[in-house]
This record gives C-alpha cells, sequence and structure tokens, in this order.
C-alpha cells in the first residue's frame, strides 16, 4: 500500500453529491449516473493506476481495468456512497476479498503522514506482506489491513514472486509502470 496523495473532487461529482446521496439514503438504488468510468480515470490518477491497497497495476492490458472501492462500504454507510475522500481505485481481488467489510483500525493510503514502511514490511523469502511491529505501537491496523484487503493471500503472493523476477530481468524502465512498487 504506497502512500497516496488525494486530488481534487471532480467537478461533476461535486455538482452531484448531496443530490445523489439524498436519493440513496431515501430508497433509491445505488448508481455513478454513466460517470463510473470517469470517476474510475480520476481515481486512479491519485494512485498513477495502482491499486490503493496491494499496488498492482490497473491497465486493462494486465487483465485489470479498476474497480471503485467505497472504504468505508456504501450499503452501511449510504451518506458516504459519494463522499470523494471514501472512494479509491481497487483491484477486483482486493474489493472481494474486502466486499462490504470494515474495520475502524484500516488504514488509509492518503492518511497524513502515512508511510508504507512505517506499516508494512516484504518478507523476502515468502513474498508475504506483514505489519512493521519495529517501534510501531499500532501495528495492528497493518495487521487488519492485510486480513481485510487479503494482501499476503496466495494470489497476492504468487503474483509478487513473479513480478520480482521480472523486475530482475529489467521489464520496467519506470517505478510507476512497475507493480507492487514496494519490492
Amino acid at each position: 500500500m504506497i502512500a497516496i496523495s488525494r486530488i481534487d473532487q471532480p467537478q461533476f461529482l461535486k455538482d452531484n453529491q448531496n443530490h445523489w446521496t439524498h436519493l440513496y439514503i431515501n430508497g433509491g438504488s445505488f448508481s455513478w449516473q454513466n460517470k463510473h468510468k470517469e470517476l474510475l480515470s480520476e481515481l486512479k490518477k491519485m494512485s498513477k493506476n495502482h491499486c490503493a491497497f496491494c499496488d498492482d497495476l490497473l491497465f486493462p492490458f494486465v487483465g485489470e481495468i479498476g474497480e471503485i472501492e467505497h472504504f468505508k462500504p456504501k450499503e452501511k454507510y449510504k451518506d458516504l456512497a459519494y463522499e470523494w475522500a471514501n472512494l479509491y481505485p481497487i483491484c477486483r481481488r482486493c474489493n472481494s476479498t474486502k466486499n462490504d467489510r470494515f474495520d475502524d483500525l484500516l488504514l488509509r493510503p492518503d492518511e497524513t503522514s502515512y508511510i508504507y514502511s512505517d506499516w508494512f514490511r516484504l518478507d523476502p523469502n515468502t513474498f508475504e506482506l506483514k505489519p512493521q511491529k519495529l517501534g510501531n505501537i499500532h501495528w495492528q491496523r497493518a495487521e487488519k489491513t492485510i486480513e481485510l484487503y487479503g494482501l499476503s493471500k496466495e494470489d497476492k503472493i504468487t503474483r509478487r514472486q513473479f513480478e520480482f523476477i521480472e523486475i530482475k530481468k529489467g521489464k520496467y524502465n519506470h517505478i510507476d509502470i512497475q507493480p507492487f512498487r514496494f519490492i
């Protein structure tokens, strides 16, 4: 989970957020009103086309265009369903693992002063993502984030192992086009 900086909210969301939230809270169905693709594109700018949680690429050529994550699930927090600060770009695997679960311990990649190495470490032998416990009295937040997003599930470990080999071969000429920039 690489730190990201939140960009300005898109104008169409500013213009419609209150109205869409009112409709949703009052029994309407959730909808991006034909703005899903545009919103996802804006969110992906913040993460440089990476999943905000596992840091895998969100590019069509790798078979993953990405989804929109509601950090606090829209079904439980209807008032935040269209809240810009509640939305992140996410890969299908992370999104389906977290689903509608939430815990107050979860880390946000755009938290003030969030730094990956303060919270996580990559085990160089197993490629598992683990909480950084050394000097971190709040390491349970990293542990909960790993758990709910499935950041050390077998499929994530396998992807990291594969990409580590590709990185060593020199496949990527810039870190921002490399999956798992923390490797």
